[in-house]
């Protein structure tokens, strides 16, 4: 997300309404803030003194924690909340936001979310304001707790989604410096260099004890969503808080399949066609692939297939509008 240094410092200007802080706000609670310090544009010592103030005014104490590289976030989350807080907010994206969640699973304190990344498919699912400030008073102010499923693979617990194949290649595409020069567009021009090298892939998947094979050009374990746009989550009936996940199986030869695709999946809704198939799982999925191929969770590569997938229902309190 692009925000302008200057129009942050303006923002800061604002005064808070104290008539939007619920009144079942205790005096002295504590909010525990992790941010990214790069993810998208942000600058991240601007966005700590916004929030600090923000919550300082609504009677809040908040302390703060900036992410590192290989550090073990949700171990972090996880040990802050055994010592007590009232809030955890995540400011990142999509993978700091599940990083954090990681370590809230069947907490009772809720995730606020402020998105800062590059795309924010979490909070474009979950309708969360794009601005800092208007995040922040969500928080503070009248809201509703969404409690949302996740997804356990291995050792590590993921939010939104988990793909192999198109997506994954396309991650593994992307570094890390062209998300943070390019944003958005760093994606896309990788999706156009794939969309022309199609690969199909022999599967095996297994989801909740009942087996399928075939081939497939992108296996979408989808759980808040594909990509974060709304209409299409609607169209399939994916929804992030129905204790279930759905497997989204594309088969494409060539770019010329594309158009028959989309039109099976979105447009007539089948939930079994030539070039688509959804399953949903509501305990387990395992995924075999030959060869073996990159396995993306939430936009980070998390390794390779074979993968287990363990369904968390209704795991995490989350503040929506």
């Amino acid at each position: 997300m692009r925000i302008a240094h200057n129009s942050l410092i303006i923002l800061d200007m604002l005064p808070l309404h104290r008539s939007s802080i619920p009144s079942s706000t205790k005096l002295n609670s504590t909010a525990f803030i992790i941010i990214n310090p790069v993810a998208g544009r942000v600058n991240a010592q601007l966005l700590k003194r916004i929030i600090e103030n923000r919550f300082h005014s609504a009677g809040w104490k908040s302390y703060f924690h900036f992410t590192e590289e290989k550090e073990k976030t949700e171990e972090i989350v996880a040990n802050e909340i055994a010592k007590g807080v009232d809030l955890v907010v995540a400011a990142g994206g999509d993978g700091t936001i599940a990083a954090v969640a990681a370590g809230m699973v069947h907490s009772q304190v809720p995730l606020g979310i402020i998105p800062t990344g590059t795309w924010n498919a979490i909070a474009r699912a979950l309708q969360i304001p794009f601005m800092p400030l208007r995040a922040i008073n969500l928080m503070l102010g009248n809201h509703h707790i969404k409690k949302l499923d996740l997804m356990e693979v291995g050792n590590t617990i993921h939010a939104m989604n988990i793909g192999i194949g198109f997506s994954s290649t396309m991650i593994q595409s992307t570094g890390r410096k062209e998300k943070r020069k390019f944003g958005n567009w760093a994606y896309f021009t990788n999706i156009f260099k794939q969309i022309f090298g199609l690969q199909l892939r022999r599967y095996v998947i297994e989801a909740d004890g009942v087996q399928y094979r075939g081939r497939a050009t992108e296996i979408f374990v989808a759980n808040y969503g594909m990509v974060g746009f709304n209409a299409i989550e609607n169209v399939l009936k994916i929804k992030p808080d129905d204790g279930k996940v759905d497997l989204l199986i594309f088969r494409a030869r060539t770019i010329l399949d594309l158009p028959s695709l989309f039109w099976q999946a979105f447009i007539k809704h089948q939930k079994r066609a030539p070039k688509y198939r959804q399953i949903s799982a509501a305990r387990s999925i395992t995924i075999r692939t030959n060869p073996p191929i990159p396995v993306q969770a939430d936009g980070e590569l998390v390794g390779q297939t074979p993968i287990n997938v363990t369904v968390l229902p209704r795991s995490v309190r989350v503040i929506v509008p």
